[in-house]
């Protein structure tokens, strides 16, 4: 594919080093040079300095023969406005980062189809959205959704005393599972993946990976160790930006005890006028005292949400240190994640890499949609599209050859969210959700395409 990329801060470099590995042609552009050369220097790209909003860079670039158009500067309007007049040259896809929420038509994060632009992605949103399911999860070690967010993966760790613990998933499935639609897809075991049969005794210390449809997995979690959650679960928020108030509103309406801490007093003034239940406090969240003071440590969860990093980090390891046990904390720079997470911290959130991240989703052309990894690299989770004519479509699951090693653990079609069976048929266009090894990636990428 020819793909223009405008715009080189975290978002435009990540995508466009995943682009140039995935064999695309791809046109960066920037004001800014330094940025230009080093991106050069890394990446097999063409570079060119300038305005990419303005029509003369968008001809000079190639916009009337571009597959794609990404406009990922830090500039709102800069970014629509290089969207609508590339569509106008003709390029087949466009696709922008928008940041303000006035510039928005919903909450989530990604809007389809708005005004020539053919996706519109928030950084903010999407992390407004993500940080709400971490929240939602209290008791979990990792959740992630897939299918436009119809299925969902949530890990639990068996601790002493479970009651799942020496039963065959054979039992488990029969006494909690199935009637929910739900499938325990995969176990991660003394840092080994090992893709069940009903017949695998679960054991102490096992990783769980219970995989189904988004509105029915939350309520077998207490079964493998999530707590149930109380009738107003009680959270703190650190920093009211655009990010922290979308947080608090999404937490108030589910029916959780919110307090934001805010530093600066006017901004604490317009969030009390927009939020109906959450308390704000005016105050520092690196101090100590007021973390005491306002119960930091008997929080179910704490979500750190400053604009820099160095604070977001100080607030969730002084938080640990007072006792909450769910510490959530934003990550600018995407590096620092794995740091975080080293440190303690349960759950390090970068808005640049979601962003890029359901940005590559979307230009993703084929069956392959996104990976996840597993198992520190061992295994992978992939979101696939069935092809016309592929070997995995029109028969039984059982019937096909499918790879050892791996697993189809839920699929999405018209009629809904299915965990499949060995009589279970895939149908072209559904979306699966296949845990496997490393070693088999490549037989299960060819069983779900149409190209022979």
């Amino acid at each position: 594919m020819d793909i223009c990329v405008v715009g080189l801060g975290e978002v435009g470099r990540h995508i466009s080093s995943v682009l140039v590995a995935e064999g695309n042609n791809v046109i960066v552009v920037d004001r800014n040079k330094s940025a230009l050369n080093a991106v050069e220097l890394g990446l097999d790209v063409s570079a060119i300095a300038g305005n990419g909003s303005t029509l003369h860079m968008l001809e000079r670039m190639g916009a009337a023969n571009a597959d794609l158009i990404i406009a990922a500067s830090s500039e709102d309007e800069s970014n629509m406005l290089a969207c609508i007049f590339a569509k106008n040259l003709g390029a087949r896809k466009v696709i922008a980062r928008v940041s303000k929420p006035e510039h928005l038509q919903n909450d989530q994060g990604v809007i389809y189809n708005c005004h020539g632009i053919d996706l519109i992605v928030s950084p903010e949103m999407l992390t407004a959205t993500e940080i709400t399911k971490h929240v939602r999860s209290i008791g979990a070690v990792m959740l992630e959704h897939f299918a436009d967010n119809r299925i969902e993966i949530v890990q639990f760790v068996l601790r002493e005393k479970n009651k799942l613990l020496t039963h065959r998933i054979s039992e488990i499935s029969d006494l909690y599972l199935s009637g929910q639609g739900l499938g325990i897809a995969a176990i991660v075991r003394d840092g080994e993946l090992l893709i069940p049969t009903g017949e695998d005794v679960l054991k102490l210390s096992d990783e769980i990976l219970l995989i189904g449809p988004s509105d029915t997995i939350e309520s077998v979690g207490h079964h493998f160790g999530k707590r149930r959650r109380r009738s107003a679960s009680r959270v703190m928020v650190i920093g009211g930006g655009d990010i922290g108030l979308a947080v608090a509103k999404s937490l108030e309406y589910l029916g959780f005890n919110v307090v934001v801490v805010e530093r600066d007093s006017n901004r604490a003034n317009e969030l009390s006028a927009q939020l109906e239940k959450t308390a704000v406090i005016v105050g520092d969240g690196t101090n100590l005292s007021l973390l005491e003071e306002e119960g930091a440590g008997s929080k179910d969860v704490f979500v750190s949400l400053s604009p820099d990093d160095e604070t977001n980090l100080m607030a969730g390891l002084l938080a640990k240190r007072l006792g909450c046990s769910k510490v959530i904390a934003l990550v600018h720079r995407p590096d620092y994640g794995p740091i975080y997470e080293q440190l303690g911290i349960d759950a390090a959130i970068s808005p640049r890499l979601l962003a890029a991240n359901q940005i590559l989703k979307s230009v993703r052309e084929g069956e392959v949609v996104s990976t996840s990894s597993l198992a520190d690299g061992k295994g992978v989770i992939i979101e696939l599209n069935a092809a016309e004519g592929s070997p995995i479509v029109n028969k039984p699951l059982s019937l096909t050859d499918f790879p050892k090693g791996a697993m189809v653990g839920a699929v999405a079609g018209e009629t809904g969210v299915f965990v499949p069976r060995g009589e279970s048929v895939i149908k072209a266009g559904n979306t699966a959700i296949v845990f496997t090894t490393k070693q088999m990636r490549s037989s299960v990428e060819k069983m779900f395409s149409g190209k022979r």
